[in-house]
């Protein structure tokens, strides 16, 4: 028998969590465009991982590990992200959201899903399971990408939720609106609270973790320090390659992000005057080009048969003027939202 969510509408967009909180805010009555789900959502960001457990070995990424949970802080909307360590608990979980009629986000690792025809692990992906069918185990999913629904089986989801072959897992993380589904605060007060939170995770320092994630403006300084080293890598190629698709593809919006954050501050510049004032949706726009700029130079170095160690620091040499820029935006957003 097939169960599946009714009128849900599913809209394709920029980023995979930004799409799908959108698209589930709408099915239960309210409605933001991407841009600001995704501003509301501190989701600016940057991490940065250096561990030979994975591929690549080098990675960094543009955006916050806590988008889902931080926008239901700063909206005071009521949402709850959690994993869940048994797999058959945690389809259980899901199943019974479906089951109400409620779509219900769960994260995966494309890398298991035969539908994106993909060969490296991407874990942490968002996508709406919207329906399953128990006859034939096949499980129907909203993903960004894709206009019409996708599907996988019972096996694949339960894979790419909680990987059994690669050390990064989704610990079968999924998320839910509980509740009365609306606006805690006001718009302005809502934006305020995001803009901080999104400045003071940026902006603090913090000591490398057992897993060698360095975080914000210190990661992209971590980087710039680090990249003019990344031509003695065994897998420079492929570490350049996802550099350049993490800034561009990979559900970065084209500036990693960046662009995204620039459409949301002019779009929350309508209720908060102050940030057309400081002109920061020009200089996030400026710094957005300036990550292309980069992203340029790794694919570059990717497209190469033999290294060019020079491509790495005139990398790490942009990465070093990011890392300046951006301390300079938060300090700014972080002024007008206080």
């Amino acid at each position: 028998m097939t169960v599946m969510v009714e009128g849900y509408a599913h809209r394709t967009g920029e980023h995979c969590a930004s799409t799908a909180l959108r698209n589930i805010l709408s099915f239960r009555g309210v409605n933001f465009s991407e841009e600001m789900i995704f501003g509301l959502s501190s989701g600016l960001g940057f991490f940065y991982i250096q561990s030979h457990h994975l591929s690549p070995t080098r990675m960094f990424h543009g955006r916050t590990m806590t988008l889902e949970s931080d926008f239901s802080l700063n909206t005071q909307i009521p949402f709850e992200d959690r994993p869940i360590a048994d797999d058959d608990q945690a389809w259980t979980a899901v199943r019974e959201q479906i089951d109400a009629g409620l779509p219900v986000m769960v994260s995966t690792d494309t890398f298991y899903l035969r539908y994106h025809n993909t060969t490296s692990h991407f874990p942490g992906h968002r996508a709406v399971v919207v329906g399953y069918d128990d006859t034939s185990e096949t499980i129907y999913l909203a993903d960004r990408k894709f206009d019409a629904y996708q599907s996988c089986s019972f096996e694949e989801l339960k894979h790419s939720r909680n990987a059994p072959d690669y050390p990064m897992s989704c610990n079968n993380q999924f998320g839910d609106f509980q509740g009365d589904v609306k606006l805690g605060v006001s718009i302005d007060e809502a934006i305020l609270a995001a803009m901080r939170r999104n400045a003071n995770g940026m902006l603090t320092e913090t000591d490398s973790n057992a897993s060698g994630v360095r975080m914000g403006v210190d990661g992209i300084r971590t980087v710039a320090d680090d990249l003019p080293d990344w031509h003695e890598l065994e897998d420079w190629s492929w570490a350049s390659r996802f550099g350049y698709q993490i800034v561009i593809k990979r559900g970065a919006g084209g500036s990693f992000f960046r662009s995204l954050y620039a459409s949301f501050l002019e779009e929350a510049a309508e209720y908060v005057p102050d940030i057309a004032t400081a002109r920061l949706p020009q200089i996030m726009t400026a710094i957005a080009a300036r990550w292309r700029d980069l992203a340029t130079l790794l694919k570059e170095q990717s497209e190469r048969e033999s290294c060019e160690p020079a491509l790495f620091t005139r990398a790490g040499e942009i990465a070093a003027e990011l890392a300046d820029a951006e301390h300079a935006f938060f300090t700014s957003l972080r002024e007008v939202a206080d």
